[in-house]
């Protein structure tokens, strides 16, 4: 078996970071939602403005996100992604309470990410909750709610196991580009726990997440490689997934490529 990590794990919206400069000059009335939007929106997040590529949650600038964001959302009635950028200011700084009653005003103004990070929050302490809002998330078409809704199902978080809704799910937001989740449906039929074991699907999921750039999957399709797991034995390419797995600075993947070019 060739399986890296551990379980399947929900996620929160916190990929990609934008590159930019605002200067040093004080946020005007008149844009700080723009401002806010450059400062705090998320990368899958539909309703950022055109352009935004979005920031990582730790990337977020708290000093100049503050002030824009608070001033953008106490201006008349806020769009719901203003709340939503909002609460992930104040998540930032490590307000847990402000930044949930935030998500929770846009999740019911019908936010799909606020729902995903929402979801997030009380998923332990309130884990059907959890579920029920990854579940409306999904139902917008939010890759990030399908993809932690698969891992519900998967892990039996706030309801029943569910294989075949978690397969569904993972599907869902495989299709929509989610390398995680191409890598996450590979690793249930390597694992062959909850489905009978199968290599032919495990390999060519393990492909899709390797085309998406998921380093795991690299790491896991060059040990299946090496093995002859399910496939023929090809030394070779499983040697080129490492080297590929350890320039991205996976330590796993330098240790192997080393070990498997010293073998040769």
């Amino acid at each position: 078996m060739s399986i890296t990590g551990g379980s399947f794990r929900t996620r929160v919206a916190t990929l990609l970071i934008a590159s930019f400069s605002l200067g040093i000059h004080p946020v005007r009335a008149e844009n700080a939602s723009s401002v806010c939007d450059r400062l705090a929106a998320s990368s899958f997040d539909a309703s950022r403005p055109a352009g935004l590529a979005g920031v990582e949650q730790d990337q977020i600038d708290v000093t100049l996100a503050m002030p824009a964001c608070t001033e953008a959302y106490a201006g008349g009635t806020p769009a719901p992604r203003i709340i939503f950028q909002l609460g992930r200011v104040y998540q930032k700084t490590g307000d847990a309470a402000k930044a949930k009653a935030l998500y929770l005003e846009a999740s019911n103004a019908g936010h799909a990410v606020a729902m995903v990070n929402l979801g997030a929050m009380i998923e332990d302490d309130e884990p059907e909750q959890a579920r029920g809002w990854y579940e409306k998330a999904a139902e917008l078409g939010n890759v990030l709610g399908q993809y932690n809704l698969a891992v519900a199902y998967a892990n039996g978080i706030g309801g029943p196991v569910d294989v075949g809704k978690a397969i569904e799910f993972y599907r869902k937001a495989m299709d929509q580009g989610d390398s995680v989740a191409a890598y996450n449906l590979a690793v249930l039929y390597d694992e062959g726990k909850l489905v009978d074991r199968d290599m032919v699907q495990a390999i060519k999921l393990y492909e899709v997440a390797v085309k998406g750039g998921n380093i795991d999957a690299m790491v896991n399709l060059a040990i299946t490689l090496e093995k002859g797991d399910g496939v023929a034995v090809d030394k070779a390419a499983a040697l080129a997934l490492f080297e590929r797995a350890a320039a991205l600075g996976d330590l796993e993947a330098v240790e192997q490529a080393a070990r498997l070019r010293k073998a040769d």
